[in-house]
């Protein structure tokens, strides 16, 4: 039974969209750059480019991109971090995201919650741009009727069987707070989510594909 295991974002959007794509247009991000010094990360750039006004970043329930023209520079000067050049570029709950605008592939993100000039706080995070993208994807997956939550050993352990995961493929890094590990059955259509907190395993989510075609 084949099974892909430890998906990377791009992967797990072919599966569920197919070759469907809808996103931002070429010449939006080029004013961008060239009038406004947006620089974005490429990873982030080729999501928005295929997939920004699809459910994955429209409907998601935390996490959403912006559009370029909203995206805004903001500078910090502080002791942890030195002078900072800021790309806010999507919001999670009550924080802005953001990145250092610079080209880059994959950045870690900071948090900025928003206040006056002495309560704004940026805050590191563990987290990078594709691991947001499996957060959007997961908050879109839980949204199915078939998903099944397994937070008991036995039900996790028969479904793992069912669908022919090996749990030890199963990967996580130790130092994320919290990561979702994607794997999928292409015989039972299923995808297999696996959440992990502080590297330690949490519980799976069992979503079939049928939904998406």
């Amino acid at each position: 039974m084949p099974v892909q295991y430890n998906m990377k974002p791009f992967a797990i959007l072919k599966i569920i969209y197919g070759d469907a794509t809808d996103g931002f247009e070429k010449n939006e991000f080029e004013v961008n750059e060239n009038e406004r010094g947006i620089i974005m990360p490429y990873l982030l750039k080729e999501f928005l480019a295929k997939y920004a006004y699809l459910p994955v970043n429209r409907q998601s329930g935390s996490v959403r991109f912006f559009h370029p023209n909203l995206m805004t520079i903001m500078h910090f000067s502080a002791e942890e971090f030195g002078d900072l050049a800021l790309l806010c570029v999507g919001r999670v709950g009550e924080y802005q995201i953001a990145v250092k605008n610079e080209a880059s592939e994959d950045p870690r993100v900071f948090l900025i919650h928003l206040g006056t000039q002495a309560e704004t706080q940026v805050l590191p995070s563990d987290d990078v741009i594709s691991e947001l993208i499996k957060v959007m994807l997961c908050n879109v997956l839980m949204g199915m009727k078939s998903v099944f939550i397994a937070e008991e050993p036995e039900d996790a352990v028969r479904l793992l069987r069912e669908n022919g995961v090996d749990l030890e493929k199963i990967e996580c890094d130790p130092l994320l707070k919290r990561e979702y590990t994607f794997c999928y059955s292409e015989e039972t259509r299923t995808f297999v989510i696996a959440e992990f907190v502080q590297g330690n395993l949490a519980r799976f989510f069992f979503v079939r594909n049928e939904a998406f075609n």
